[in-house]
């Protein structure tokens, strides 16, 4: 029986490419890169480096200046590092106009109309995602107290232990939690080795890492999602 569903927040709750869109506008507008293009290699150094800001390794700031300059050298670009804090600005400055779109807004709508628990889990600093939480208005959905946040709990996606903690604060068994979020190695595989079901919303298209690892349903698209979601209610009653 699902009790909880928790989502992913960055490309999960919301497009993270809007607020890309507008850095990549202001920086590489003379560029034929693409955006899109551009903040697949952003985000595949971000991921990357991220676990070095966990440890300590690496301060946050020189993570936001390497992943932008480590993408930007994919193509032939080098960015000073005045530059790229630049980018990093404007990046963070358009997180404070994100909104959720028309259709994940009706999802949860929907998901409240169905008395099931909604939270968060989502990897990253504590007042960075909140700042991003607080602009998508999600308190309206989903309470404080299930709002999980990596930076919190001293682990990381896809951390066993993390996502063990959460299911423990929620009081529900790993079976009885559906997780949604966009990256196949901290999203899918994590849930699925905590025991947990899980959607892979795979909005960017990209390879399944590990094929070993299958999630209960893959999704491209909002409206796939929604369509989803609605058929595990009806599958339910």
């Amino acid at each position: 029986m699902m009790k909880v569903i928790l989502f992913d927040l960055d490309d999960t709750l919301y497009n993270q490419l809007e607020a890309f869109e507008f850095a990549y506008h202001r920086h590489f507008a003379d560029s034929d890169i693409g955006a899109e293009t551009l903040y697949r290699h952003f985000r595949v150094y971000s991921d990357a480096l991220f676990e070095a800001t966990q440890t300590g390794e690496l301060s946050l700031k020189a993570m936001h200046i390497a992943r932008i300059t480590q993408a930007v050298q994919d193509f032939d670009i080098d960015l000073p590092e005045r530059m790229a804090i630049a980018f990093q600005q404007d990046y963070e400055a358009a997180q404070q106009h994100i909104n959720l779109s028309e259709t994940m807004t009706q999802i949860l709508n929907f998901l409240t109309s169905q008395q099931v628990e909604l939270g968060i889990l989502t990897n990253g600093e504590s007042n960075r995602q909140r700042r991003k939480i607080a602009a998508l208005k999600l308190d309206a959905f989903i309470p404080e107290s299930h709002q999980f946040i990596s930076a919190d709990f001293g682990l990381s996606k896809p951390e066993r232990d993390l996502f063990k903690v959460v299911e423990q604060q929620l009081e529900v068994a790993p079976h009885e939690i559906y997780y949604i979020g966009d990256h196949f190695d901290n999203d899918v595989i994590g849930a699925i080795d905590a025991g947990w079901h899980s959607i892979w919303f795979n909005r960017r298209n990209r390879p399944m890492t590990h094929q070993q690892y299958h999630p209960d349903h893959i999704v491209m698209t909002e409206e796939e999602l929604f369509q989803t979601i609605k058929a595990l209610f009806e599958t339910k009653q």
